[in-house]
């Protein structure tokens, strides 16, 4: 297996960074890999799932999108304000520009065939990111998308609410004070225990309906956004502390019921929590095979 370090834009002109694993012969299908909150690219389960891949002879792309780990870097806006970047600053609305950027950069490399994949979070940006194209009609880039394989989608208004616990009512209003008063886009620390984050982005989360596609409680939803998707579709989970609301069993079955994708496979692994820590060789054999079975 080679690496390459991999420098390349955002479709906004965002300067990004990545690593590039291929096979030994020149493949012409890579898998994108694209990170959760707080995350990166440089985690131990992208090393096994890269080598996996690579055996079978094709490509693996991880990169750090503009929302890795809290806070990353920054812009100066003026003397007196920062445009900072990191999960705590983070919009969802901007993967759009580093998935773009990513695909772009693979296909001037010459990949003709493209899986996105997404952990936790970056499922979330993955899903948006495949219906924005589909409503942009970017007809090019949507041909060359050949598979999507989501680990561990979270609804995230419900995990928000969850990880903020019964303060969660109270944070999001102050967050609304903060807005109206044009103070949505600079950093807050809540205290000592807490990292800076942007009101806007919290906001986002917990009250934006276009990105609120994972109701995994709700009996009602279609799964609009996830039924969209035509190309062959991998979802996964642990049963381990995972970042879900209901039994793993319970949400394979909706999800097996309420998804009409014909190439779906939907299920979760035994013993596996949320980042699949000793689990990413089955994690990765299945992938594999779903690959396989797909011809991606």
């Amino acid at each position: 297996m080679l690496i390459e370090k991999v420098y390349f834009n955002s479709v906004d002109n965002l300067n990004l960074i990545g690593l590039l694993h291929s096979p030994k012969e020149k493949s012409n299908t890579v898998v994108i890999s694209i990170h959760g909150i707080t995350s990166n690219c440089l985690k131990r389960r992208d090393d096994i799932l890269a080598k996996k891949c690579t055996e079978i002879g094709i490509s693996y792309f991880g990169f750090n999108n503009r929302g890795h780990d809290i806070i990353c870097t920054y812009d100066k806006i003026t003397d007196n304000d920062m445009h900072f970047y990191g999960a705590g600053a983070e919009s969802i609305y901007d993967s759009y520009y580093d998935i773009k950027g990513a695909i772009l950069e693979m296909k001037k490399r010459g990949f003709q065939n493209i899986i996105l994949l997404g952990h936790s979070m970056g499922c979330t940006k993955v899903v948006y990111t495949y219906n924005e194209f589909l409503q942009n009609n970017e007809t090019e880039i949507l041909e060359s998308i050949k598979g999507i394989i989501l680990l561990s989608m979270v609804d995230i208004p419900t995990a928000l609410k969850q990880v903020l616990g019964k303060d969660y009512k109270k944070i999001i209003s102050y967050f609304q004070m903060l807005k109206k008063r044009g103070k949505g886009d600079r950093l807050v620390i809540l205290d000592s225990s807490t990292p800076p984050v942007r009101p806007n982005s919290i906001l986002e989360y917990a009250t934006d309906k276009k990105i609120d596609f994972a109701k995994f409680g709700d009996n009602r939803t279609t799964f609009k956004e996830l039924n969209n998707i035509k190309v062959p579709l991998f979802m996964r989970w642990g049963n381990v502390n995972e970042l879900i609301f209901q039994s793993a069993d319970e949400l394979v079955e909706k999800l097996n019921e309420k998804i009409k994708n014909e190439n779906k496979d939907i299920s979760y692994i035994n013993g596996a929590n949320h980042n699949y820590t000793g689990k990413e060789e089955e994690l990765g054999k299945q992938i594999v095979e779903f690959i396989k079975k797909n011809n991606l």
